[in-house]
């Protein structure tokens, strides 16, 4: 029990503390070159660490998965689909849905955001089949932005 209690408390302590390390730096770095294997552990790794991130450093884990799915777009669905089944919301912010939302998008300009999608858009119709779902939703996204946009010009 004692043991327990002390591997329970070193996985803890561990996973609040990624956030600050350079282990962290690592791995965002990691998840933006699409690295299979650390796509591949995504999903336990979310589960280790998901509700520990705060809002910059959640912002930060879905704009690298993001930079992903251009490199990788079957690999990123792929590591983010079982996150949208969870039960738990704070694990829901790293699925597949947010990804194919276009994260980046809350501190980009739109001119940003345009070039994201410009990139995104021919991967994802590349990908086929496995990626029309997130092709879709990214469509749908951007195309509310760009009617928030066009009602609400900037003077």
């Amino acid at each position: 029990m004692i043991l327990r209690i002390i591997l329970l408390t070193a996985c803890i302590i561990s996973s609040s503390c990624i956030a600050s390390s350079n282990e962290w730096k690592a791995y965002i770095q990691l998840i933006e070159q699409a690295d299979n294997k650390t796509l591949h552990a995504f999903p336990g790794k979310i589960d280790s660490i998901g509700d520990t991130l705060d809002a910059a450093h959640t912002e930060e884990l879905t704009t690298a998965l993001s930079m992903a799915l251009i490199k990788d777009p079957i690999s990123v669905i792929n590591a983010t689909n079982s996150l949208d089944k969870s039960t738990d919301s704070l694990k829901q912010r790293f699925g597949t849905l947010m990804i194919c939302s276009i994260p980046l998008m809350t501190n980009a300009t739109m001119t940003q955001v345009e070039e994201y999608f410009a990139k995104t858009e021919p991967v994802l119709e590349k990908a086929g089949a496995a990626a029309s779902e997130c092709l879709s939703n990214m469509r749908d996204t951007i195309e509310e932005l760009r009617q928030e946009t066009a009602q609400n010009p900037i003077k």
